[in-house]
């Protein structure tokens, strides 16, 4: 199979992967009761409204198109999300695509910095690890990666708020409404990228220590130490090499830690990005915005893997060539 029948298998399995999940939250919503309707019912009767029932849920059901077939609405909605039309949001009347924009730029804005740094750093310390094994600074960080491994997000963003922000004079007390990119917002924004970087730090570090520890007992490292090549350079040879299977195992595991540390961080930290707005989506069962947040959520860690795919395609020749036939 040539490296472009490799690449487009790929890309249809991932188109078709992000369809399946969005098609299961939708039948998820659209199969469960709708608590709204039993709260509806419970608000009209105390009031003593109860003659407005049948009138009321008809209305509420046909705001929600909860009164056509499941089987149009998913037809409906299949047709609206694959052009982009993805509808407005229940709770607040906004356009769901304008909301995804303004959450992801918040998420982003914080989660970016922190993958680089706690990635970069991740891999250096896993290496140095692997390299210095039975140094005090190499047990020091095995030492390190596991605890950070076991400090939950929700315990480092408690302690920030209630140790150190309230000796901070210059650090705001709530998030800036001067948008997600400027500077107010990326400087409240900073201790969430913190939290982030310590636990991707953490994953990759062990990764990268695993790794590199089967490549620094290779004969090729021993060789290239045996006639003096530097360490740096042995350490640059030791992560060309790894890289494809670094990437391979490291890179579903670095998916799962933002998503828990989105939600997490963005509840805590009261920040409306892409994991605060779908769980508030899920509370007020706004199903466009829970769809469209599901969307995201999906093409992030599908599209993640196949640009893994892509990547290990690339990185290693052996894949997609055909023992070598174009």
């Amino acid at each position: 199979m040539s490296r472009i029948r490799t690449f487009l298998s790929h890309g249809i399995f991932a188109v078709v992967a992000v369809y399946a999940v969005v098609t299961l939250a939708f039948v998820v919503i659209a199969l469960t009761p709708d608590p709204g309707e039993a709260a509806l019912t419970h608000s009209l009767v105390r009031q003593g409204r109860g003659d407005q029932l049948e009138a009321k849920l008809r209305a509420y059901r046909a705001a929600r198109n909860l009164d056509v077939p499941v089987t149009t609405r998913y037809a409906r909605w299949l047709v609206d999300i694959t052009v982009l039309d993805w509808g407005r949001s229940f709770a607040t009347g906004r356009s769901v695509l304008s909301m995804v924009r303004e959450g992801l730029a918040y998420t982003l804005s914080y989660v970016v910095p922190g993958v680089v740094v706690g990635t970069a750093g991740g891999i250096w310390a896993g290496l140095s690890t692997a390299r210095d094994s039975a140094s005090n600074a190499g047990r020091g960080l095995s030492v390190l990666s596991y605890a950070a491994f076991g400090v939950p997000s929700f315990w480092l963003a408690a302690v920030f708020f209630v140790t150190v922000a309230p000796k901070l004079s210059w650090f705001p007390d709530r998030l800036p409404t001067t948008g997600p990119f400027s500077p107010e917002v990326l400087l409240f924004l900073a201790p969430a990228a913190v939290i982030v970087a310590v636990n991707v730090f953490a994953g990759q570090l062990w990764y990268a220590r695993t790794k590199g520890s089967e490549y620094f007992q290779s004969d090729f490292v021993r060789q290239h130490r045996a006639v003096g090549v530097s360490r740096r350079k042995v350490m640059w040879y030791v992560l060309r090499v790894a890289a494809v299977p670094l990437l391979a195992v490291s890179l579903a595991d670095l998916i799962a830690i933002l998503v828990v540390n989105v939600f997490v961080v963005e509840y805590v930290f009261n920040v409306p990005g892409v994991g605060f707005l779908t769980y508030q989506a899920v509370l007020d069962r706004d199903m466009p915005v829970v769809l469209g947040m599901t969307m995201v959520v999906a093409l992030a860690g599908i599209g993640a893997n196949f640009l893994q795919e892509v990547a290990n395609t690339l990185l290693d020749p052996r894949i997609g060539d055909d023992g070598g036939a174009p």
